[in-house]
C-alpha cells in the first residue's frame, strides 16, 4: 500500500541501490491489478515523494499507466497528467494481454509479449507531449516476433519522437 511506512522502506532501499551502485536510478510505475484500501497516498504523489526524498529519477512506464487505469477504473491521462514529469528520465511501452475478471470487467495484463496497442501510442504522445523529448524504450520480453515486427515497433516510437522534437524546435 502507499503509506508512509511503505514510503520509508522504499525509499531506504533505493538509497541503499543507489549508494552500493554509485549512481542514480530510475523507479518504474508499476502495472496495478487491485487497489490497497490502506493506502494514505495517490500513487503519483507516492512515486514523486520518493524521488525528492532519494534523489532518483522516475521511468514513466506509459504501457503500465494504461494497464493499471483499465484495470482500476481511472483515466490515464489523467494519471500522466499528474505523474511528476519532471522527474523523469526515461519512458517505456509495451504490449499487454486482455483478459476478463470474475464479473466479466476487461482485465489486462503487462506481458510484453505482442505490440504495442494504439489507446497506448496515444498515451506515448500525450506523455512526449508534455514532457518532451525523451529516450523510448519498446518492451517486448516474450513471444519474440522476427525482425520485421520488433523494427516497425522501434520505427513507430522513433516517430513519435521525431514529432515531439520538431513540435519542441517549432514552440516560441
Amino acid at each position: 500500500p502507499y503509506t508512509t511506512t511503505t514510503l520509508t522502506r522504499v525509499a531506504d532501499h533505493i538509497d541503499e541501490v543507489q549508494q552500493t551502485l554509485g549512481r542514480r536510478m530510475l523507479l518504474e510505475n508499476p502495472s496495478s491489478y487491485l487497489a490497497f484500501a490502506e493506502s494514505t497516498w495517490s500513487e503519483t504523489d507516492f512515486l514523486d515523494e520518493v524521488a525528492r526524498r532519494t534523489g532518483c529519477g522516475l521511468l514513466l512506464d506509459v504501457n503500465n499507466v494504461f494497464v493499471s487505469a483499465t484495470n482500476l477504473g481511472y483515466a490515464p491521462r489523467d494519471y500522466i497528467d499528474a505523474y511528476p514529469l519532471t522527474r523523469v528520465g526515461e519512458i517505456h511501452l509495451g504490449g499487454h494481454d486482455t483478459d476478463h475478471d470474475d464479473r466479466g470487467a476487461p482485465l489486462l495484463i503487462d506481458s510484453h509479449g505482442c505490440a504495442v496497442v494504439d489507446p497506448v501510442w496515444a498515451l506515448l504522445d500525450h506523455a512526449l507531449g508534455r514532457i518532451g523529448p525523451a529516450p523510448v524504450l519498446v518492451e517486448w520480453d516474450t513471444d519474440v516476433p522476427d525482425w520485421p515486427v520488433l523494427a516497425a515497433e522501434a520505427g513507430r516510437a522513433a516517430r513519435a519522437l521525431a514529432r515531439t522534437r520538431a513540435a519542441t524546435a517549432d514552440a516560441p
